[in-house]
């Protein structure tokens, strides 16, 4: 099952207020609460894109095709649902044309590859109702996992599968097929261990135009648990080849950049209470963490450069060698102060 997220990069956020707030508006008055949150996980995607087509066009015009294209996917426009309502009523809430509606609907399917039925942004209250979100496959068959039997049920929780056993409409906790337990994550607190992560640029002041040209903008650096996090900054400024330095801040612990609930470490503990560490003495192999795990990164609090970090792997012995290092690059760096 896919997960959505309420991320919304900075630069994004008084766009993602601006329409989400016309489209709260109109979900109170015709729609319902678990309505009202699909949109808004659907317009955070947007915000998320790069770039994100929410960067032009007027508010209302987004919030009606967001708000359309959810209701496409859970039939809002078929009178024998509840909610229910016209889409030309839509049309005349949000002023604007119909054409311009549908056309807006289209974009958004696109962009977020919703279908009717679609289990990624079907309504949790549809979710019994919804054939495709119990459809998985078995020894290369395809089955209704709703008529299985209880073992093959949670063991298709247990993967993910299926968003909750079947009749009990909520998560339980279901303990893989032979485990006793739940598996811890793999941590290496070996200061001589290798971590070799993937960085990836997913936000910042960049043209269309390099976007384009560069869809992907990734670094691949070794480190040893030794280095600090402030050698891991050093090194991506190189890697990124910025020119003047910032303030950055590193969030681990969560599900990725932004993530409210990460450890923050930053440059001073005195001016920020709240961070967790500094980066000047904090080290990688004092983070805990695992291979597959993310974290953010965060550089110029203005500017607002927001990179993912990939644990690739982690191996017991560093060879002798300078650390940290670049081992490879994928896309151009943007200009630090892009020219728009």
């Amino acid at each position: 099952m896919s997960k959505k997220s309420a991320q919304v990069p900075g630069q994004m956020q008084e766009k993602f207020d601006r329409i989400t707030a016309i489209s709260n508006d109109f979900a109170k008055q015709h729609l319902n609460d678990e309505y009202a949150q699909i949109i808004r996980l659907a317009t955070a995607a947007l915000c998320r894109k790069r770039p994100s087509p929410l960067t032009t066009g007027k508010d209302k015009t987004w919030a009606c095709g967001i708000t359309h294209a959810v209701g496409m996917v859970n039939f809002l426009f078929d009178p024998a649902v509840t909610p229910h309502i016209s889409a030309s009523k839509l049309y005349e809430w949000f002023g604007v044309a119909s054409s311009t509606g549908q056309g807006k609907s289209k974009v958004v399917r696109d962009l977020l590859d919703m279908a009717l039925m679609n289990a990624d942004w079907c309504l949790p209250s549809q979710l019994d109702h919804n054939p495709m979100v119990w459809m998985i496959t078995v020894d290369g068959f395809i089955m209704d996992v709703r008529s299985a039997p209880l073992a093959i049920q949670e063991a298709a929780y247990a993967k993910r599968l299926i968003p909750y056993l079947p009749g009990t409409g909520k998560s339980v906790q279901v303990q893989e097929p032979g485990a006793t337990s739940q598996k811890p994550k793999v941590v290496n607190s070996n200061p001589n261990a290798l971590y070799v992560m993937k960085v990836l640029l997913i936000d910042g002041p960049v043209t269309e135009k390099f976007i384009n040209k560069n869809p992907e903008v990734s670094r691949t650096i070794e480190i040893k648990g030794s280095n600090t996090l402030k050698d891991l900054h050093d090194i991506l400024f190189t890697a990124f080849n910025r020119k003047e330095a910032h303030m950055y801040e590193f969030q681990v612990g969560g599900n990725g950049p932004n993530d409210p609930h990460a450890r923050r470490y930053g440059l001073n503990q005195a001016v920020d209470p709240e961070l967790a560490g500094s980066v000047n003495s904090t080290t990688i192999a004092a983070l805990g963490l695992a291979i597959d795990e993310f974290f953010g990164y965060w550089f110029d609090f203005g500017d607002d450069w927001w990179h993912q970090v990939h644990v690739i792997s982690i191996s017991d012995d560093a060879p002798t060698k300078k650390y940290p290092c670049i081992t490879q690059k994928v896309g151009a760096s943007p200009p630090q102060y892009a020219n728009f």
